[in-house]
């Protein structure tokens, strides 16, 4: 009789233990102070799986006190942002093959991190690249500036201004194994050309003493060229100017290192290329997992239908002037790489890069507009150029421009709502003039939420990053 009173007391004792561990549990999942965030690794991971308490697909929504949800029959018990209660783990898919559509900054950076990393089932996916051109031939990035730093037009640090300086930093030395010369220069320089820009320039270099010091208008002629300026920055510290078509070909040949040999590349004159959606879709049906990362030619070559421009973004045309000196003017001119709203920067070669124009007109402007365009933007930050140079050539090419946001214009990443194209694809778009200084970050990031097949991979480590949704 009091083993069975013992046995009584130890069942109600041990029932009023989880009640306990259920209520605790639940608050610090719905506690307004502080959302549970909810890794792979984090210890209560098991138990919120097996409790039913399912994070959705915006974690950070999770921020209601657990006594709300004790309402009237007459209310919703919850809304789509909160957890879907009683749920069960959902299925993750082995992600054995991954189709790229688009080698640029977004192709690439996603392409290598994926390389590096493994599913959690233990295997390393195989990749696949589908592109017009070969690496660094085509497309928004192989016409980029090049100037790689993490400060906006008004000297304040970027959203993931550090991390993607970090990121982008750690592929470039990958690409310089086996491409030495990606890297043009190792410091560039914002010029101030009135009191707005050294008010905003001196207020950089007090706040980032690390990347940015202060220089006079002396140390700045000097370096630089510029005869008249304010004065202005020199940016160090993993601040630098990186030829890009040569640092894709590097990072696409690290890849293929990567990979032992595995990753293909296939072109466009390749006959496994798709020439519509239809196409498209059943081209990309044998893979696990896709990557829509090919900007504007997501739209332009028919890879998708428009369908998928529902996000808050913009094609932007932008041309550029590639400019030459020879003999003497060659010898006087720095050719630093220097920048106050438009940019002049150095070619591996000894010429000069002018750019660029930002043209949302259908029509695009020609020649003789464009020069006369990137003349008066950026006359000022090296007349010498302008006096002496020849124009050797104009490039153009679309880039994805997004919509000004809480941390001003951020990329566009996270699973895409384009069945149509593949039931299992993922968006990496809107680099736009950002492209060096957030591809390796946003890309690394991505690669977490392809290999768990779960975009709450995203939310949970960066809330923001979504925002297009």
């Amino acid at each position: 009789m009091r083993q069975s009173k013992r046995l009584q007391h130890v069942i109600v004792l041990s029932t009023i233990a989880r009640l306990v561990g259920i209520f605790d549990l639940a608050s610090k999942c719905f506690g307004n102070r502080r959302p549970l965030t909810i890794t792979a690794n984090h210890p209560s991971t098991a138990k919120m799986f097996r409790l039913g308490f399912i994070p959705s697909k915006h974690p950070p929504a999770l921020r209601r006190p657990f006594y709300t949800l004790f309402r009237p029959h007459d209310e919703p018990l919850y809304t789509t942002n909160d957890c879907r209660l009683f749920a069960t783990e959902p299925h993750r898919t082995t992600i054995q093959s991954v189709a790229i559509v688009g080698g640029g900054l977004a192709g690439l950076s996603t392409a290598c991190a994926l390389l590096c990393k493994t599913h959690p089932s233990g295997q390393t996916p195989q990749i696949t690249i589908f592109d017009k051109e070969g690496p660094g031939c085509g497309g928004a990035s192989s016409v980029a500036g090049g100037l790689l730093h993490p400060f906006s037009v008004r000297g304040k640090l970027v959203h993931l201004g550090r991390e993607g300086l970090d990121a982008s930093n750690a592929l470039i030395q990958r690409a310089q194994k086996h491409e030495p010369n990606c890297v043009i220069r190792d410091q560039l320089y914002r010029i101030a050309l009135d009191e707005s820009h050294e008010t905003k320039l001196r207020q950089t270099s007090e706040s980032f003493p690390g990347y940015a010091t202060w220089l006079t208008a002396a140390d700045i002629e000097e370096r630089c060229g510029t005869p008249s300026s304010r004065g202005g920055l020199i940016l160090t510290d993993g601040c630098k100017v990186v030829h890009v078509p040569t640092y894709l070909k590097g990072l696409w040949k690290d890849c293929q290192e990567l990979s032992g040999g595995t990753a293909r590349w296939c072109v466009g004159d390749d006959d496994s290329i798709p020439q519509s959606a239809t196409d498209w879709k059943k081209r990309l049906a044998e893979f696990d997992a896709v990557v829509l990362s090919a900007g504007s030619g997501l739209i332009e070559d028919s890879i998708v239908s428009t369908n998928i421009t529902s996000f808050p973004a913009m094609l932007v045309r932008g041309q550029s002037i590639e400019m030459s000196l020879d003999g003497e003017a060659a010898i006087a001119y720095p050719n630093e790489a220097i920048l106050c709203g438009k940019y002049m920067t150095p070619l591996p070669d000894g010429k000069v890069l002018i750019g660029a124009t930002h043209e949302f007109k259908t029509e695009a402007m020609d020649a003789p507009e464009v020069a006369e365009e990137l003349r008066s933007r950026s006359l000022d930050l090296s007349p010498h150029v302008w006096e002496h140079g020849t124009v050797d050539r104009i490039t153009s090419a679309y880039r994805v421009q997004s919509q000004r946001g809480k941390y001003g214009r951020m990329p566009i990443i996270g699973r895409a709502e384009a069945g149509h194209v593949h039931g299992n694809a993922w968006l990496f778009t809107g680099l736009s003039s950002r492209g060096l200084i957030h591809h390796g970050v946003y890309g690394d990031i991505l690669s977490d939420a392809i290999l768990e097949d779960d975009e709450c991979v995203i939310t949970q480590s960066y809330p923001d990053i979504i925002w297009w949704k």
